[in-house]
Protein backbone atom coordinates (compact mmCIF):
# COMPACT_ATOMS: atom_id res chain seq x y z
CA UNK A 1 0.00 0.00 0.00
CA UNK A 2 1.29 3.45 -0.87
CA UNK A 3 1.26 6.00 1.94
CA UNK A 4 -0.44 9.10 0.56
CA UNK A 5 1.34 11.65 2.73
CA UNK A 6 5.01 10.88 2.11
CA UNK A 7 5.41 14.33 0.63
CA UNK A 8 4.03 16.20 3.63
CA UNK A 9 7.51 16.82 4.98
CA UNK A 10 9.87 14.99 7.31
CA UNK A 11 11.81 15.75 10.45
CA UNK A 12 14.83 13.57 11.17
CA UNK A 13 13.57 11.26 8.40
CA UNK A 14 10.14 10.73 9.99
CA UNK A 15 6.83 11.11 8.18
CA UNK A 16 4.42 13.79 9.42
CA UNK A 17 0.76 13.21 10.20
CA UNK A 18 -1.89 15.41 8.59
CA UNK A 19 -2.65 18.14 11.20
CA UNK A 20 -6.32 18.15 10.16
CA UNK A 21 -6.84 14.44 10.84
CA UNK A 22 -6.32 12.05 13.75
CA UNK A 23 -5.88 8.40 14.56
CA UNK A 24 -8.49 6.82 16.82
CA UNK A 25 -7.48 3.72 18.73
CA UNK A 26 -9.30 1.74 21.40
CA UNK A 27 -7.75 -0.87 23.65
CA UNK A 28 -9.14 -3.16 26.34
CA UNK A 29 -8.08 -3.04 30.03
CA UNK A 30 -5.19 -5.39 29.24
CA UNK A 31 -3.84 -3.01 26.58
CA UNK A 32 -4.92 -5.12 23.57
CA UNK A 33 -6.03 -3.20 20.48
CA UNK A 34 -9.75 -3.44 19.75
CA UNK A 35 -10.20 -0.73 17.10
CA UNK A 36 -8.22 1.55 14.78
CA UNK A 37 -9.84 4.05 12.41
CA UNK A 38 -9.41 4.42 8.65
CA UNK A 39 -6.82 7.18 8.87
CA UNK A 40 -4.59 4.94 11.00
CA UNK A 41 -4.69 2.09 8.47
CA UNK A 42 -4.30 4.51 5.54
CA UNK A 43 -1.24 6.18 7.06
CA UNK A 44 0.53 3.13 8.49
CA UNK A 45 -0.33 0.59 5.79
CA UNK A 46 -1.48 -1.96 8.35
CA UNK A 47 -4.66 -3.94 7.80
CA UNK A 48 -7.15 -4.01 10.67
CA UNK A 49 -6.82 -7.78 11.14
CA UNK A 50 -3.05 -7.39 11.63
CA UNK A 51 -3.57 -5.25 14.74
CA UNK A 52 -6.66 -6.50 16.55
CA UNK A 53 -5.74 -8.00 19.97
CA UNK A 54 -2.09 -7.02 19.56
CA UNK A 55 -0.47 -5.09 22.43
CA UNK A 56 -0.80 -1.31 22.14
CA UNK A 57 2.95 -1.13 22.74
CA UNK A 58 3.53 -2.76 19.33
CA UNK A 59 2.65 0.59 17.74
CA UNK A 60 5.74 2.16 19.32
CA UNK A 61 9.14 2.29 17.66
CA UNK A 62 11.27 -0.59 18.96
CA UNK A 63 13.95 1.87 20.08
CA UNK A 64 11.60 3.49 22.61
CA UNK A 65 13.34 3.43 26.01
CA UNK A 66 11.70 0.97 28.40
CA UNK A 67 11.47 3.65 31.10
CA UNK A 68 9.56 5.95 28.72
CA UNK A 69 7.07 3.17 27.98
CA UNK A 70 6.68 2.45 31.70
CA UNK A 71 6.03 6.14 32.41
CA UNK A 72 3.36 6.27 29.74
CA UNK A 73 1.63 3.11 30.97
CA UNK A 74 1.70 4.31 34.58
CA UNK A 75 0.23 7.67 33.59
CA UNK A 76 -2.67 6.34 31.50
CA UNK A 77 -3.55 3.78 34.19
CA UNK A 78 -3.72 6.41 36.93
CA UNK A 79 -5.30 9.43 35.24
CA UNK A 80 -8.76 9.81 33.70
CA UNK A 81 -7.23 11.93 30.95
CA UNK A 82 -3.57 12.22 30.05
CA UNK A 83 -1.26 13.25 27.22
CA UNK A 84 1.92 11.74 25.87
CA UNK A 85 3.90 11.53 22.66
CA UNK A 86 5.36 8.51 20.97
CA UNK A 87 7.49 7.53 18.03
CA UNK A 88 5.77 4.92 15.89
CA UNK A 89 6.55 3.07 12.69
CA UNK A 90 4.40 2.28 9.70
CA UNK A 91 4.35 -1.12 8.03
CA UNK A 92 7.21 -0.10 5.72
CA UNK A 93 9.41 0.72 8.74
CA UNK A 94 9.21 4.50 8.36
CA UNK A 95 8.86 6.44 11.60
CA UNK A 96 6.34 9.09 12.63
CA UNK A 97 5.75 11.11 15.81
CA UNK A 98 2.33 11.34 17.44
CA UNK A 99 0.87 13.57 20.17
CA UNK A 100 -1.65 11.45 22.08
CA UNK A 101 -4.68 12.21 24.23
CA UNK A 102 -5.63 9.23 26.40
CA UNK A 103 -9.04 8.84 28.06
CA UNK A 104 -10.14 6.04 30.35
CA UNK A 105 -13.29 4.40 28.95
CA UNK A 106 -16.23 3.31 31.14
CA UNK A 107 -19.62 1.82 30.29
CA UNK A 108 -22.98 3.21 31.50
CA UNK A 109 -22.74 1.20 34.74
CA UNK A 110 -19.31 2.62 35.48
CA UNK A 111 -17.36 -0.55 34.65
CA UNK A 112 -13.91 0.06 33.19
CA UNK A 113 -13.75 -0.88 29.49
CA UNK A 114 -10.21 0.19 28.61
CA UNK A 115 -8.76 3.27 26.94
CA UNK A 116 -9.50 5.58 24.04
CA UNK A 117 -6.51 7.15 22.30
CA UNK A 118 -6.59 10.02 19.83
CA UNK A 119 -3.33 10.72 17.98
CA UNK A 120 -2.56 14.02 16.26
CA UNK A 121 0.52 15.39 14.54
CA UNK A 122 3.28 16.27 17.00
CA UNK A 123 4.51 19.78 16.08
CA UNK A 124 7.97 19.91 14.55
CA UNK A 125 9.29 22.15 17.33
CA UNK A 126 8.37 19.42 19.82
CA UNK A 127 10.04 16.67 17.79
CA UNK A 128 13.33 18.54 17.78
CA UNK A 129 13.12 18.94 21.57
CA UNK A 130 12.18 15.39 22.46
CA UNK A 131 14.23 13.41 19.94
CA UNK A 132 17.53 14.40 21.57
CA UNK A 133 16.20 13.53 25.03
CA UNK A 134 15.06 10.11 23.81
CA UNK A 135 18.55 9.48 22.39
CA UNK A 136 20.10 10.29 25.79
CA UNK A 137 17.64 8.08 27.69
CA UNK A 138 18.16 5.23 25.25
CA UNK A 139 21.94 5.36 25.70
CA UNK A 140 21.67 5.55 29.50
CA UNK A 141 19.29 2.60 29.51
CA UNK A 142 21.61 0.58 27.27
CA UNK A 143 24.67 1.26 29.41
CA UNK A 144 23.27 1.56 32.95
CA UNK A 145 19.74 0.14 32.85
CA UNK A 146 16.15 1.43 32.92
CA UNK A 147 16.31 2.56 36.57
CA UNK A 148 19.25 4.86 35.81
CA UNK A 149 17.41 6.29 32.79
CA UNK A 150 14.35 6.89 34.99
CA UNK A 151 16.44 8.75 37.59
CA UNK A 152 18.02 10.92 34.91
CA UNK A 153 14.60 11.73 33.47
CA UNK A 154 13.26 12.67 36.93
CA UNK A 155 16.17 15.08 37.33
CA UNK A 156 15.65 16.46 33.83
CA UNK A 157 11.96 17.21 34.45
CA UNK A 158 12.72 18.72 37.86
CA UNK A 159 15.45 20.94 36.40
CA UNK A 160 12.95 22.23 33.84
CA UNK A 161 10.66 23.23 36.72
CA UNK A 162 7.80 20.75 36.34
CA UNK A 163 6.09 18.73 39.05
CA UNK A 164 4.73 15.99 36.80
CA UNK A 165 5.05 14.33 33.42
CA UNK A 166 1.81 15.79 32.08
CA UNK A 167 2.91 19.41 32.59
CA UNK A 168 6.27 18.58 31.03
CA UNK A 169 4.60 17.12 27.94
CA UNK A 170 2.29 20.10 27.45
CA UNK A 171 5.28 22.42 27.77
CA UNK A 172 7.22 20.50 25.13
CA UNK A 173 4.25 20.84 22.78
CA UNK A 174 4.06 24.55 23.75
CA UNK A 175 0.36 24.37 24.58
CA UNK A 176 -1.87 24.43 27.66
CA UNK A 177 -4.48 21.77 28.45
CA UNK A 178 -7.43 23.82 27.16
CA UNK A 179 -5.71 24.42 23.83
CA UNK A 180 -4.63 20.79 23.67
CA UNK A 181 -8.25 19.67 23.96
CA UNK A 182 -9.19 22.10 21.17
CA UNK A 183 -6.40 20.68 19.01
CA UNK A 184 -7.79 17.18 19.41
CA UNK A 185 -11.28 18.36 18.39
CA UNK A 186 -9.95 19.01 14.88
CA UNK A 187 -10.81 16.08 12.63
CA UNK A 188 -11.41 16.59 8.91
CA UNK A 189 -12.74 13.04 8.61
CA UNK A 190 -15.51 13.68 11.16
CA UNK A 191 -16.47 16.95 9.46
CA UNK A 192 -16.71 15.12 6.13
CA UNK A 193 -19.04 12.50 7.64
CA UNK A 194 -21.26 15.16 9.24
CA UNK A 195 -21.68 16.91 5.89
CA UNK A 196 -22.51 13.62 4.17
CA UNK A 197 -25.25 12.98 6.73
CA UNK A 198 -26.71 16.45 6.25
CA UNK A 199 -25.78 17.72 9.71
CA UNK A 200 -24.77 21.10 8.18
Amino acid sequence: MTINNKNMGKSKNCLQLDPARKFKIRVNPEGKILFVNNYFTEFTGYKVHELILKDFSTLFDQDTPKMAMNNILHMIENQDKSYFFYKGKNKDGECYWGFVKSIQNFDEEGAFKGYKFEVKMLPLVSIHKIDNLMDILREIEKNAGAVAAEKYFEGYVEEKGFDNYKDFILNVVEIDEKKADKYFEIDADEEKQKKKKGWF
